[in-house]
């Protein structure tokens, strides 16, 4: 929630050119994409803001990627990387994020069950 806060509070120009801040209705959303996704022991994302108020939410492991641009309410980019044969899967979203749940989950697994197995 801070990092949201942080990035709505970006100043006009921001980036150096005239990136906007990201605006209020996308970092609600992202917020509540994030509860709904994500589980206690989910490693944190990376939360990098776009230049026309737009997000963008990253998890990098050495077990996959999982990148949300949040373009706007109900209109997310999903994409996931992985080292399996599932390899690679894009998605258009707008209220389902029940894959993206379950890559969370499955990249959350992969993350915990490593340092277990040490």
């Amino acid at each position: 929630m801070q990092r949201l806060e942080e990035l709505v509070r970006l100043p006009e120009g921001w980036d150096g050119y005239t990136g906007f801040p990201v605006s209020l209705s996308n970092a609600i959303f992202a917020f509540r994409v994030l509860e709904s996704i994500c589980l206690p022991e989910t490693p944190p994302p990376q939360i990098v803001p776009g230049s026309s108020g737009d997000l963008q939410i990253e998890w990098h492991t050495h077990h996959g990627d999982i990148e949300l641009w949040i373009r706007g309410p109900n209109n997310v980019h999903a994409w996931r990387s992985v080292d399996s044969e599932d390899g690679e899967k894009e998605l258009c979203l707008t209220t389902d994020f029940s894959d993206v749940s379950r890559w969370i989950s499955e990249l959350t697994e992969s993350t915990i069950a490593v340092p277990a197995a040490a």
